[in-house]
């Protein structure tokens, strides 16, 4: 048997009858839930002996190849003329526009149950319904054929043939990849110190499908010693596919580079790179609708060509390549890349993609999760991730904002946004900037989703204009407000903020979101956490969701300490006396270029401070010195780090925690020296200080957790560009008295103890 392959009524379907055009007018993030929910509602109503969610398989096989076909129908129904298959549709078109023939695929995947049950049954004729629900009336509209089994099995083999062709390329694909993946051998000539125990710990995670928090020094190789094993352990059983999740582009780029490598080894297999998709869309403006946007238009009509095209030809689908193929077919680039996702074996892409409640993929069905491994680079950014992810806020102003808009002409929204304003302005102090609130008033959250309904029914008749576009921004803040209300409970605080000049916001604040990445991550296969500052361990595994029964790997430097001369300078950096310092700062900077020879970066906590002492030190040296600027785009980015070449002498000024702390990597003499300046707390704030009481309410210690570890993790980050490989050298220097304290001391790495003061 050359292979098989196990896919569901409704994606054979779909791949077979889909058309027409991509067409997001207007969607609600809520469409999903809100169709179960109706299906839901609609089995409630079931008679006596009718079934809900009926399993139902067909296995079919010719000409060597095998697909076992499968899925559940909404409904299994009794009637007088015997069983009827229901297959419940939830549509926002109104029922008087739809007609029999609307919706051909939902059709389609009916009749592939009913094929399925009146086979199984020995049955020569078979009712079949189509039930619509209306989302915002719940009316509902039912359609109902009958079909003979003739019928049935002549419209399945139909499908199953137009289906072949596709189906012999995804079971080529999966034997290059099998054939290969037993022969790939580890893509360098031998392991660095360190690399093969992080590669080792990582296959047998995934083998016992169990979690793993790594922390691999900076340049032992962690993107190849994770995805090396992951893809060696596609071999097992129940393991189809690797999420390889990053916080920044340049590190999507060392996954992609090393899937390269191990392709000139011998490796076949398909990977696909996601990009935003206000980055990689082709027009001016990201407007999904066929009247705009040509790649819309008409794109179910081509996609499946584009797919069947680039997967034949290709094997990385970086961004690059899925522009090619998708301007050569005319197709939506985003769109092109999520359809991807369900074909190939490792997909690279931000961590919004598993994490984020608005954006995860909503295709990843459970059970294709259990078959997935997640790789987490630069998992120290995930913690501070999480936490925006599952906080929201609404705004008083948008509210007045919309009142002002549709007054006059819309009374209903006008109406339902001063409701919303009222209940906020009960809220607003002006007495305090900030105040904790217990909980968010029940009126205010039945007036919010009053709104949402009356935006809803504004946005679907296609509104257009400034207004509209505001109305879009407010009605997504207040739906992902909603959203997140879902998940309050101890771990938040609701927050009031008024201002000075009247307005006042609303947050659902996430003070720790362990929670919600450990139930995140364990729906799926393994989680492989891994970061060269997992620093200290304990917080970080506890806050990604960590537990007891999880592996942890905590690997030391591969480097001599001789590699690094690391210098103290014991100067006060607190606000209050920069000014007073500044100048022997700069002094110390200078110092230090001068000691030792080429390029240099020095680290800022702020914009502010940065150039104070960019402008500072160009009093005292003549060497070239660039700074980063505020708000860099990519491309300036790059120019930025082109500058500092082999034999260089440059200095960089840039911010602690910014764009250039970390994932660059300037190997060799590209960069020499690294200054750090201060010790990376975060201004104290209202959201800190909360972080920090509720941590202490938890036996730990909660100034620690809210200010000390993320603000060491940044100088951590920023130390680690310097050394990337067992031939670089250089000067680190940490610049603030409190390094010499004993609790900065032991935050330090094992490669950094035997440093020198500088008096």
């Amino acid at each position: 048997m050359e292979g098989a392959i196990t896919i569901s009524v409704r994606e054979l379907v779909s791949y077979v009858y889909r058309t027409g055009s991509i067409d997001e007018r207007f969607q609600t993030n809520a469409a999903l839930v809100e169709g179960t929910a109706i299906h839901q509602e609609i089995q409630k109503k079931y008679k006596e002996g009718d079934q809900s969610e009926v399993f139902l398989e067909y296995e079919y096989e010719k000409d060597q190849m095998q697909l076992h076909i499968q899925g559940r129908c909404d409904g299994l129904l009794e009637s007088e003329k015997g069983p009827i298959i229901d297959e419940i549709k939830s549509t926002a078109m109104e029922l008087d526009e739809i007609e029999e023939t609307t919706h051909l695929v939902y059709w389609a995947q009916a009749k592939g149950y009913a094929f399925i049950y009146a086979r199984k049954e020995k049955l020569n004729h078979i009712q079949v319904q189509l039930t619509y629900v209306q989302k915002k009336t719940k009316e509902k509209k039912r359609f109902l054929r009958t079909f003979t089994y003739e019928e049935l099995s002549t419209f399945m083999e139909e499908t199953i043939e137009e289906y072949s062709s596709y189906a012999r390329i995804l079971l080529h694909i999966r034997e290059q990849k099998n054939q290969t993946i037993p022969d790939l051998s580890f893509p360098f000539p031998s392991y660095r110190e360190g690399q093969r125990k992080l590669a080792g710990s990582v296959y047998r995670t995934v083998k016992e499908k169990r979690n793993l928090f790594a922390q691999a020094p900076t340049g032992i190789g962690k993107t190849i010693s994770t995805l090396f094993p992951a893809i060696k352990a596609l071999e097992l059983d129940d393991m189809d596919r690797i999420f390889y999740l990053t916080a920044k582009t340049i590190t999507r780029a060392t996954a992609e580079e090393a899937l390269l490598k191990m392709k000139e080894m011998g490796l076949q297999l398909r990977s696909v790179t996601l990009t935003a998709k206000d980055k990689i869309c082709f027009q001016e403006e990201t407007i999904c609708q066929p009247d705009y946007c040509p790649f819309a238009d008409g794109y179910y009509d081509r996609i499946n060509g584009a797919v069947v095209d680039i997967l034949l030809h290709e094997t990385q689908m970086t961004r690059p390549v899925i522009e090619e193929y998708a301007r050569k077919h005319r197709v939506c680039p985003f769109e092109f890349s999520l359809d991807l996702t369900d074909v190939v074996d490792v997909i690279i892409g931000d961590y919004n993609y598993i994490f984020d409640p608005r954006v995860s993929l909503k295709r990843l069905m459970p059970d294709r999760k259990r078959k997935t491994a997640l790789l987490v680079d630069e998992s120290h950014n995930l913690v501070e991730r999480a936490r925006e992810m599952y906080s929201a806020s609404i705004h008083l102003q948008s509210y007045m904002t919309v009142k002002e808009d549709w007054h006059g002409e819309n009374d209903t929204i006008t109406k339902a946004a001063m409701a919303i304003e009222k209940g906020l302005n009960r809220l607003y102090s002006s007495e305090e900037e900030y105040r904790r609130l217990e909980s968010v008033p029940g009126e205010l959250e039945e007036n919010m989703e009053r709104f949402l309904s009356e935006a809803e029914s504004i946005l679907q008749d296609d509104a257009e204009g400034e207004r509209a576009d505001r109305l879009v921004d407010v009605y997504f803040e207040s739906q992902r407000f909603m959203k997140i209300l879902e998940f309050v409970d101890e771990h938040y605080r609701i927050i009031g903020e008024s201002t000075v000049e009247g307005n006042f916001n609303l947050k659902l604040f996430c003070l720790d979101p362990s929670h919600v990445l450990k139930e995140t991550t364990k729906s799926f296969r393994s989680g492989i956490f891994f970061s060269a500052t997992l620093s200290p361990f304990a917080y970080y595994k506890e806050m990604l969701g960590g537990g007891k029964e999880d592996y942890i790997l905590h690997l030391p430097s591969p480097y001599d300490s001789s590699q690094i001369d690391v210098m103290i300078t014991p100067l006060s950096t607190r606000y209050k006396n920069r000014a007073h310092t500044l100048t022997e700062l700069a002094r110390r900077l200078q110092h230090q270029v001068e000691e030792h020879s080429g390029n240099h970066l020095f680290f800022f906590p702020s914009y502010q401070y940065m150039e104070m002492a960019y402008y500072e030190f160009r009093k005292l040296s003549d060497v070239d010195a660039v700074m980063q600027e505020r708000g860099m785009g990519e491309d300036r980015r790059e120019d930025f780090l082109a500058q500092f070449e082999v034999g260089g002498r440059l200095v960089g000024f840039a911010v602690l925690g910014g764009i250039f702390s970390e994932g660059v990597d300037l190997r060799g003499d590209r960069l020499n020296g690294v200054a750090v300046v201060g010790i990376g707390l975060a201004p104290r704030s209202f959201e800190k200080e909360l972080i920090k009481d509720y941590f202490n309410e938890k036996k730990r210690n909660g100034y620690d957790y809210a200010y000390v570890f993320p603000g060491m993790n940044k100088v951590l980050q920023a130390g680690g560009r310097l050394i990337r490989s067992e031939t670089d050298y250089g000067a680190i220097q940490l610049v603030d008295d409190r390094f010499l304290s004993k609790k900065y001391l032991q935050l330090l790495p094992g490669d950094w103890e035997n440093y020198r003061i500088l008096n």
